[in-house]
């Protein structure tokens, strides 16, 4: 491909050109560096978190397949099922988070992300065949475990070990949770693989980019997940099944494209012109001198603040993933219609929840101010729970409450949450402390979908949605916090300064 005078090629210089619209043109070395970075590795990171998000909600669309009965081409759960089956997603989530990290050190960010990719394919493309001959022919050779008096949590579990070759319901349970077992090493893997990339001036819009994925991932897996349904019948099988089948089998052959698409370090790479990676690579050994001065790796010191941070972050991951799972189901419960028209519906609302993030994201960034853009979208998405919930029998109030508080809160906050670690941590470890953040805030993901489950068994979607409103109300006061104790600790800081002086 031709290169142009700045050593990039012209489809390189087109996108750049297209990304940043508006603004003026790189002149600089970091500048150029920074956006051809941007350019190679962020749209594709993007793609597979797009995919990521649709493997774990396109159950909200199959759902409604696997709410008919057997005999009806589905399995017969009813919400309750839907929903713990949901959440059971998040204990798996957890456990290779660490790992992952780790595991880019030591081989290469290209086979970490082909072996998280192929392996959550497979999990996806199982759940296409639960109830079936083929899964229990694939767990029927494994021995039963016996159950012991007087331990029932245990005997739950133990329930649906013995039930993998025969019962779709604990297939469901099992294969949900090793979904998220493998899918877990994804965000981490990524958060690592941009610090070898980005120094910390711009990690966390690139963290904020990539995120934008989540609401998209809702607009095009509803869409994509209904016109399965609706059409494809292949040899025989339900429209709900190959929504798993084939949205699984995408994040395998991304996985074999990873290996193409993305360069393990800046480096081994030739669409970099000399200048700028002679820039980045000494911007980025810099940063990594600067982790072994004395407390620059001990992010724990901090633990009181991070733990606020991880806070607000599971509760708003009980109330996105609360809502996304039943998403179109609580649209069709409001407004009636049918299940293609609730999928529409939703896609809209994601649609608004795309653009409401973007926004506070630039104002944020423009303002310069972050708590107040987490806190007041929070109090948002509280007041619009409530509402929805209260107005339960009055749609018009309540759709408006759907989409005006809900839809321009849900995920509004992550542009200007992100960057908060490295407001009170510092450049240097902001990484580790926003790993541990992801990892055990995500578990308000095991939570949301059962609330609102448990309730709508009875297609009573009102009390779930009331019952998860006084998270995000607990979250905005905790950031509200979190920004007091950094006003705090700012003003403490400055009182030693003055004191030396």
């Amino acid at each position: 491909m031709p290169e142009t005078s700045n050593g990039g090629s012209w489809l390189e210089e087109a996108l750049m050109r297209w990304f940043w619209l508006g603004r003026p043109a790189a002149t600089s070395v970091s500048e150029r560096a920074r956006r051809r970075v941007w350019v190679h590795l962020l749209p594709v990171l993007f793609l597979l978190y797009i995919l990521a998000y649709i493997d774990r909600s396109n159950i909200a669309i199959a759902k409604f397949g696997m709410n008919r009965s057997p005999a009806d081409g589905g399995l017969g759960f009813d919400e309750r099922i839907l929903g713990f089956g949901s959440g059971v997603f998040f204990w798996g989530y957890w456990i290779l988070e660490i790992p992952s990290t780790l595991s880019v050190e030591r081989r290469g960010a290209r086979w970490v992300f082909l072996r998280i990719l192929i392996l959550w394919g497979i999990c996806a493309v199982l759940m296409g065949f639960m109830g079936m001959p083929f899964l229990e022919s694939m767990f029927g050779w494994l021995p039963r475990i016996p159950e012991l008096a007087g331990w029932p949590t245990l005997n739950s579990l133990t329930k649906h070990w013995n039930g993998l070759g025969t019962n779709a319901e604990s297939q469901f349970y099992f294969l949900r949770f090793m979904l998220g077992f493998f899918e877990g090493g994804f965000f981490p893997t990524v958060v690592m693989y941009l610090s070898t990339w980005f120094n910390a001036e711009h990690r966390a819009k690139a963290m904020a980019s990539f995120m934008a994925a989540m609401p998209l991932s809702n607009v095009f897996g509803t869409t994509i997940s209904q016109a399965i349904s609706d059409h494809i019948r292949w040899g025989g099988l339900p429209g709900w099944r190959w929504i798993f089948i084939l949205e699984g089998a995408a994040p395998i052959l991304a996985g074999i494209g990873v290996l193409f698409c993305l360069p393990d370090r800046p480096r081994s790479v030739t669409w970099l012109p000399a200048e700028e990676k002679d820039w980045l690579l000494k911007q980025l050994e810099a940063e990594a001198r600067s982790r072994t001065l004395p407390g620059r790796q001990a992010w724990h010191v901090h633990l009181g603040l991070v733990a606020l941070l991880t806070l607000v972050y599971f509760c708003q991951n009980v109330v996105s993933y609360g809502m996304s799972t039943f998403m179109p189901s609580i649209v069709k419960s409001q407004l009636g219609g049918t299940e293609q028209k609730a999928a529409w519906i939703t896609s809209g609302f994601f649609v608004i929840a795309f653009i409401a993030m973007q926004f506070n994201g630039w104002h944020s960034d423009r303002r310069q101010e972050r708590i107040w853009h987490v806190a007041i979208p929070l109090i948002g998405l509280g007041s619009g729970l409530a509402l929805v919930s209260y107005y339960q029998y009055s749609p018009l109030i309540g759709t408006l409450a759907l989409f005006l508080l809900m839809g321009s809160s849900l995920y509004t906050i992550m542009p200007a949450f992100w960057p908060i670690p490295t407001i009170f941590l510092g450049s240097t470890a902001a990484a580790s402390a926003i790993g541990f953040i992801n990892m055990i805030g995500n578990l308000g993901g095991s939570v949301g979908p059962v609330i609102v489950g448990d309730a709508a068994k009875n297609n009573d979607f009102a009390t779930g949605l009331w019952r998860i409103a006084i998270f995000p109300f607990i979250g905005a006061a905790t950031i509200l916090l979190v920004g007091y104790a950094q006003r705090r600790r700012g003003a403490n800081d400055q009182g030693t300064l003055q004191s030396n002086e």
